[in-house]
């Protein structure tokens, strides 16, 4: 086991362990390309006429750390680019829908995107929906409850300004269709070498039109230090004037104390992936991960995994690593973690409400069973704790 494997996958107590599992989760930031099954990329690979000699070269891109992000994206390119037709978007979802559910997540929010694929945008989107409706059944029957789950629409960095606002029309265009179960956009890819600013008329149109049919909007801003012709913290401050909802990673507002302020004062969303940022070297090592410092703060952090294939990791692992290395401290930074993810989820306001009593209701019923787990490993501050 490697040095990386040991911060992947530390070791920590079972009963520990299994409170990591069972805690109730939400996963708002996870591209389906990048998040789909080892063994069902490994199908789609020969369905798209990879040799059985070729498929084991590419699978090894698929590393425990990579140099940038734009070595992770170079990796992302030639593998998750396998979910390729209509048939593998559906099937990659319904995989990844099982997955989600042994996190026990409560809400799942995929995203793609939809241009230049295996199809025509809406057979994707058609797909998406079909695996997410097959999944939310298997879950139902399988595990006894609802997670609530919808489709982001990805617009690609990339891309040029007319790929972007074509996008961005036929997000808005596909939400109207009786049965859409999407419910927001996104702006992503090498922020490193492209500005947001090469998609502001993008940006501008889905805030415009957006809220009108049910869809939020998210942008990966301030994960590299630069963004094309503008510094990390400029991307962040483009993101928040362009009307994002939330944030993608937001790493940078280390570096400008007074938007980091109005971040936390504005209770600004921020889909926060630690193992990702570790991974692709944006922070020079897990212990100086800057989550626990935002989590002091008061910042409004929710934690994904964003590529659970590229990244190998699952959120229960996550949750390991950040007690691990000291980033998370006590139970109520956990609860917080997903109270923050279940307000932010792009959901109809009354079916955030009635998911969030439930959230709390099963954290309620957790202090009940894990009460010495809890008093033992998590709690700095037993008083806010009520346990039996």
């Amino acid at each position: 086991m490697t040095y990386l494997d040991t911060i992947r996958y530390p070791s920590i107590p079972s009963d520990l362990k299994n409170l990591f599992k069972k805690v109730p989760k939400t996963e708002l930031h996870l591209h389906i390309g990048g998040s789909t099954r080892k063994e069902d990329i490994e199908i789609f690979m020969k369905e798209n006429g990879i040799s059985n000699e070729e498929i084991p070269k590419l699978l090894q891109l698929i590393k425990p750390s990579y140099e940038s992000i734009t070595d992770i994206l170079n990796a992302y390119y030639k593998v998750p680019k396998h979910v390729h037709t209509p048939s593998q978007f559906k099937r990659a979802t319904f995989g990844i829908v099982q997955e989600a559910a042994k996190d026990n997540v409560k809400v799942l929010e995929t995203r793609t995107s939809i241009l230049n694929k295996g199809g025509e945008p809406k057979e994707i989107v058609e797909a998406v929906e079909e695996g997410l409706k097959e999944g939310s059944k298997w879950v139902q029957e399988n595990c006894g409850y609802n997670m609530r789950m919808y489709l982001t629409i990805l617009a690609q960095r990339f891309g040029t300004k007319e790929d972007s606002l074509k996008t961005a029309g036929l997000a808005i265009e596909l939400a109207q269709r009786p049965t859409s179960m999407i419910h927001g956009f996104d702006l992503a890819g090498d922020e490193s070498k492209h500005s947001i600013e090469e998609h502001a008329e993008a940006l501008k149109y889905i805030k415009k039109e957006g809220p009108k049919h049910g869809i939020g909007l998210t942008i990966h801003a301030g994960e590299t230090k630069s963004s094309g012709n503008i510094s990390g913290v400029e991307s962040i401050k483009k993101a928040i004037e362009y009307g994002a909802d939330r944030l993608a990673h937001a790493l940078r507002l280390l570096d400008d104390n007074k938007l980091k302020e109005f971040v936390i004062e504005n209770k600004i969303p921020i889909e926060m992936a630690p193992w990702s940022h570790v991974q692709i070297k944006a922070v020079d090592s897990y212990p100086e991960h800057p989550i626990r410092k935002f989590l002091e703060e008061g910042m409004n952090i929710n934690l994904a995994t964003d590529n659970r294939l590229m990244s190998q990791i699952t959120l229960r692992q996550q949750l390991t690593q950040l007690w691990a290395n000291n980033l998370i401290t006590n139970w109520n930074q956990i609860k917080q973690l997903t109270i923050n993810g279940v307000k932010a989820a792009f959901l109809p306001d009354i079916e955030r409400q009635k998911l969030l009593k439930e959230t709390e209701k099963d954290f309620s019923q957790l202090e009940n069973d894990f009460a010495k787990t809890i008093e033992t490993y998590l709690s700095e501050d037993k008083e806010k704790i009520k346990v039996a």
